[in-house]
């Protein structure tokens, strides 16, 4: 019986040392929640700007990578300060206002 105690003691200390390491990872859905990316096309010159507009809800920076369905590539970095907003010009010159923004942030 003292083994089989020792043996589910070993097991509850590393599955409660093990729980809490389980949560953090890069921080994927916690991140998630802490930012929003949406498209917005400004017209002057007599053409478009696509801009994607990062806006960051927590109280930490945040790193992306946005992108549009029009210019999937090269991905456009952009800094985002806690609590503040970023503007990327992904294209400068866009006979269309039509396009689809993502992004995606790291801390």
């Amino acid at each position: 019986m003292n083994a089989v105690a020792k043996f589910v003691f070993a097991a509850v200390l590393v599955f409660a040392t093990t729980l809490p390491a389980l949560g953090q990872g890069e921080g994927g859905d916690d991140i998630k929640n802490c930012y929003s990316v949406h498209g917005e096309a400004r017209y002057g010159a007599l053409a478009y700007k696509h801009i994607v507009i990062v806006t960051n809800r927590c109280d930490l920076s945040l790193q992306c990578q946005v992108w549009t369905d029009v210019d999937p590539s090269p991905k456009q970095s952009v800094s985002v300060g806690p609590k503040g907003t970023s503007e990327v010009i992904v294209r400068n010159n866009s006979p269309s206002r039509a396009f689809k923004a993502f992004g995606e942030c790291k801390k």
